[in-house]
């Protein structure tokens, strides 16, 4: 079993590009049945480093996530809800 808190700070990365996306930084749980819903994803944009870090909250759908590993989440590549 996983701890939603196990979850927070886990790199993101692509399956389909092996792109690392960001981080999560929140989790999105159904209260009634205390399930998640999707990750919110800390995603850094290319080359943002040349115009100062540009951070977007991005969120993952649960049914997009390949493998929850001890140190990365992949994900399946999806347009996603910014």
């Amino acid at each position: 079993m996983i701890k939603t808190s196990d979850l927070r700070r886990l790199d993101v990365v692509s399956v389909e590009e092996g792109r690392y996306l960001g981080s999560v930084c929140d989790v999105d749980l159904d209260p009634e049945t205390g399930r998640i819903n999707a990750l919110i994803v800390d995603e850094v944009r290319p080359f943002s480093f040349f115009f100062g870090a540009r951070h977007t909250d991005v969120e993952v759908p649960w049914r997009d996530i390949v493998l929850v590993g001890a140190d990365v989440i992949l994900v399946k590549n999806r347009t996603w809800k910014r």
